[in-house]
């Protein structure tokens, strides 16, 4: 498989993130723009993000990402 190939396979997966994301954020009245960028940026992370973060929205962003432990 070619860089050029693996690298469009990964902008389709974030892509496809990022869309599930901003439905389910839409859908629960939660804000979509900064959920949907760090998804588009991070792929997996920012959907385990989004998911942890519960809806709790007081919490900043940087708090959020650092409940995440990546193992």
């Amino acid at each position: 498989m070619s860089k050029a190939t693996l690298l469009k396979a990964t902008l389709a997966v974030h892509a496809v993130l990022a869309t599930l994301v901003a439905a389910d954020a839409k859908r629960h009245g939660r804000p979509i723009g900064k959920w949907v960028a760090l998804t588009l940026l991070t792929g997996l992370v920012g959907v385990v993000v989004y998911l942890r973060s519960g809806g709790d929205e007081e919490l900043p962003l940087d708090e959020l990402v650092d409940r995440v432990e990546l193992e």
